[in-house]
């Protein structure tokens, strides 16, 4: 996937800075001796310097989404930060504080990539956010990359998350929820009652009294209802007209 950050960083800064394709080229290649001494075009080079967790964007927790057709868990995406080196490379001076210039206002204009840079691929994680390190924080040692070369260069860090593909098949969603209350004797259980799950997909029903021997409700909003009942019980919805319904054995209650 680094790849494609490389490719949303160079479309988001040729656009913003902006940067014609005619005019300066994007390299993230390693700035040394050996490859600034072939330049022969104004460039701007993104050296990707470092990768780490990040600990201060992590995320807990477990989501749902939709894979090949089936919904899946998975936990909260890894977050990375990718530390950059953004270095402007031309013949002449002045040439060069334009291009750093430019390159610090669209860094600093933007807390996120938009949308219209990032690469395909990436379209279904969370957006790439963008910054510079604050003062007084780890940076890489310019210097050191450049071979000794004197340039100035901005850092640039970009937090991602990463999918790392690993899903568990989630189970079908719960349907009727149950409890018990029984009064035994000697022989064994003699009375069971229990909250029944109910739906009516009538939506004149909302609002309707549901009545068992054992208790009543109503339904509600989404045509769903939870009441006291036992097996065989006759369950009455006091709709126009009344609808009745035998308490099943197990199980919850549909009503069309």
């Amino acid at each position: 996937m680094l790849d494609l950050i490389d490719q949303t960083l160079e479309a988001f800064f040729r656009a913003t800075v902006p940067l014609g394709a005619e005019d300066v080229d994007v390299s993230f290649e390693a700035p040394d001796r050996d490859w600034s001494a072939k330049l022969n075009r104004p460039t701007v080079n993104l050296f990707l310097w470092d990768i780490r967790r990040s600990v201060d964007r992590a995320r807990t927790g477990v989501e749902e989404l939709e894979r090949g057709g089936r919904l899946v868990r998975r936990l909260a995406l890894p977050r990375v930060e990718l530390q950059y080196l953004v270095t402007a490379w031309t013949a002449d001076h002045g040439d060069e504080r334009a291009l750093l210039a430019g390159l610090m206002r669209a860094i600093l204009a933007h807390h996120e990539i938009p949308r219209q840079f990032v690469a395909e691929a990436l379209g279904e994680l969370p957006p790439l956010t963008m910054l510079m390190p604050r003062s007084g924080e780890e940076h890489v040692d310019v210097f050191k990359a450049l071979e000794g070369q004197l340039k100035p260069g901005i850092g640039v860090v970009v937090v991602t998350a990463v999918d790392t593909d690993v899903y568990t098949p989630a189970g079908p969603p719960a349907e009727v929820f149950e409890t018990r209350l029984s009064r035994r004797d000697g022989d064994g259980v003699i009375d069971a009652v229990r909250r029944i799950a109910g739906e009516i997909t009538d939506p004149a029903a909302v609002g309707a009294r549901v009545v068992t021997p054992h208790g009543a409700t109503h339904v509600n909003g989404a045509g769903r209802f939870l009441v006291a009942a036992r097996a065989g019980d006759d369950l009455v919805i006091e709709s126009d007209p009344p609808r009745h319904v035998t308490v099943p054995p197990a199980g919850g209650i549909r009503v069309e």
